[in-house]
Parts: C-alpha cells; sequence; structure tokens
C-alpha cells in the first residue's frame, strides 16, 4: 500500500510507501523536507484536495461603449461574414472588395468600416510626408540602410572581380614565364648541340656529293698554254682562240683546246670545262672575233706546237 502524499513547496504528488510513515522524507523536484504522514492522514488529505472548490460568481463585464462613427453596419442576414466586417479578405471575395455587397439590398452610401479609415489615415500621413519639403529631402534610415547595403555589395563584388583578375592574370604570366624558359632551352640546344652537328652533317654529304659526281679526267697528260693577242701592237679582246690538233697517226688521242682573249689580249687554253692546257703536239691555230667572224692573223697560216715540259707561251699578231 502506498501513501499519496501533496508537496507543500510544489504541490507535487508523492507516493510513498506505508512502511515509512512517521520518517523524514525529501521533495525531489523542490527539495523540500517534511514528515511521511500517516496512511489514515494522507487519505483525509487526498479528500480535502478532491473536494470541488467554491465557485465564485462572476460579474458581468461592461460593455464598450464604442461611437457610432467607429461602429460599422452589421446587416442581419444568415451569411453574415465577420472577416469582411474587419476588413480582411475572405475566399469568396478579393483583397480589396469591402464587406458591403450591394446586391444584398444595403444602401451604397453606407458608413465607412474602421479598416477604410485606418486606409484613409495612411494615405492622409503620406500626403502630409509628401507636402514637407525638408522632412521629404532628408533621408530616412531605411533609405541610408539600403544605401548602405548597396554600396557594400558592389565593393564586394568588385574586390571579388578584381581578384579573379589578378588570379587569371597571374596564371598566364606564368604560363609565359615556362613557355619563355622552354624556348630559351630549345634556343640553347640548337646553338650548343644541334647546330653543329647539322653543319657537319651538311658538310659530309656536300663532299660526298661532290666526290660522287666530280669530273675525272683520263685523257692524255695536259700542260699549260697561255699567250696574248695583239692588233697593231695593242691587246686585243674577245677574240677566240681554238687550237686544233694536226694528227701524226690514226690513234691520237688529242682533241681542240679552246680560250678567249681578256681586256689585255691574254688567254689561257681550256681542254676541258674542268682542266686546262692542252696534250702536247703540233695544232693549227683559228680565230674569230667577238662577233664569231673568222679572224685571219698577220703572218697567214698559224701552226703552234705544245711540248712537253716547256714553258708554252705565244704571242699571236692579227
Amino acid at each position: 500500500m502506498t501513501i499519496r502524499y501533496t508537496c507543500t513547496g510544489c504541490e507535487s504528488v508523492l507516493k510513498i510507501k506505508d512502511e515509512k510513515a512517521g520518517s523524514k522524507g525529501k521533495c525531489p523536484k523542490c527539495k523540500l523536507e517534511f514528515l511521511v504522514p500517516n496512511p489514515e492522514e494522507a487519505d483525509d488529505e487526498a479528500d480535502a484536495d478532491l473536494a470541488p472548490a467554491p465557485m465564485r460568481e462572476v460579474e458581468p463585464e461592461e460593455s464598450v461603449d464604442m461611437p457610432i462613427e467607429l461602429t460599422p453596419d452589421v446587416p442581419e442576414s444568415d451569411d453574415f461574414d465577420p472577416m469582411a466586417v474587419l476588413g480582411a479578405p475572405s475566399p469568396s471575395t478579393g483583397r480589396n472588395s469591402s464587406f458591403s455587397n450591394p446586391g444584398r439590398g444595403e444602401s451604397a452610401d453606407r458608413k465607412a468600416s474602421v479598416a477604410d479609415m485606418m486606409k484613409d489615415f495612411e494615405a492622409a500621413k503620406k500626403k502630409d510626408k509628401g507636402r514637407s519639403g525638408p522632412e521629404a529631402s532628408r533621408p530616412t534610415v531605411s533609405s541610408m540602410a539600403s544605401e548602405t547595403t548597396g554600396t557594400a555589395a558592389d565593393a564586394l563584388s568588385r574586390a571579388y572581380q578584381q581578384k579573379r583578375d589578378s588570379a587569371s592574370s597571374a596564371t598566364k604570366s606564368v604560363k609565359d614565364v615556362k613557355a619563355a624558359e622552354e624556348r630559351a632551352l630549345l634556343m640553347d640546344f640548337v646553338k650548343t648541340r644541334l647546330g653543329p652537328a647539322v653543319l657537319v652533317i651538311s658538310a659530309v654529304l656536300y663532299g660526298y656529293y661532290w666526290w660522287m659526281t666530280r669530273e675525272v679526267y683520263t685523257g692524255p697528260p695536259l700542260f699549260a698554254v697561255t699567250g696574248q693577242v695583239l692588233k697593231n701592237g695593242t691587246a686585243a679582246s674577245g677574240v677566240r682562240i681554238v687550237f686544233e690538233p694536226i694528227f701524226a697517226s690514226p690513234d691520237d688521242p688529242r682533241s681542240s683546246a679552246m680560250g678567249s682573249s681578256d681586256a689585255e689580249g691574254k688567254f689561257t687554253l681550256m681542254y676541258t670545262p674542268a682542266n686546262s692546257g692542252a696534250p702536247a703536239g703540233e695544232y693549227k691555230v683559228l680565230l674569230t672575233n667577238e662577233n664569231g667572224i673568222p679572224v685571219s692573223p698577220a703572218a697567214g697560216a698559224l701552226t703552234l706546237t705544245v711540248q712537253d715540259g716547256q714553258p708554252n707561251e705565244f704571242k699571236i699578231d692579227l
């Protein structure tokens, strides 16, 4: 069996075992010490707590005497909408609609409601503010706050954009520096390593080409033949000299050698375009001017002999 005890400090109902009757206890909520009552005393207290409290007489509230001008006319109808009277939008009407409905037989020139009067009052206050010049031009707290917010937002956006621009420019500059370093390394490699190697390879290829395409002379031995052409004791330029061999036998391997006099009348015979001189033997000399017309020597037919090991220098008079 348990003892029901109501704490006098916090009015909490405690359930205590009956064997603890007469001992001291403590309320677990408010920590108030108390003496555990006997079961009979606890029942009496519980009955006293459950007894109905006496009813107090409620005095009627005094009715509020509102002026007629502020009290809206409410029609006596079953479709009465209290929200329409208070100026709030109803589900069936729009936000700007009032509680009156001309279709229900109400007069159009009824008295204004409290909501309408409040709207008119607010509109009049706005008009009065617009009329006062210095007060209207004075910035309000809200406008100053909005301007401050806009200025801060603009500053943040500009700072962010500048940060992005600086980051992109730094990235580009790093890329440019790396590209420049790579180009410098490439040029250094070309100059120090690749350039000399290319030059050596080119020289070797050119030497091989020259060796393979050179004209190798396989004819009889050649001996240098030089001279001078004179006309009336002065140098004759542009005269073509041809040495035609006079064959002593059919097996003579010689061929013609030719040359041309320069401004001083001097000439050098060429046996081939790459070999100068003429083989030893007897030659008939033929002369032509710069226009290709044959020219006769002053002594008539001219025969000259190229000798082996001797200086073969001749003077020809026209």
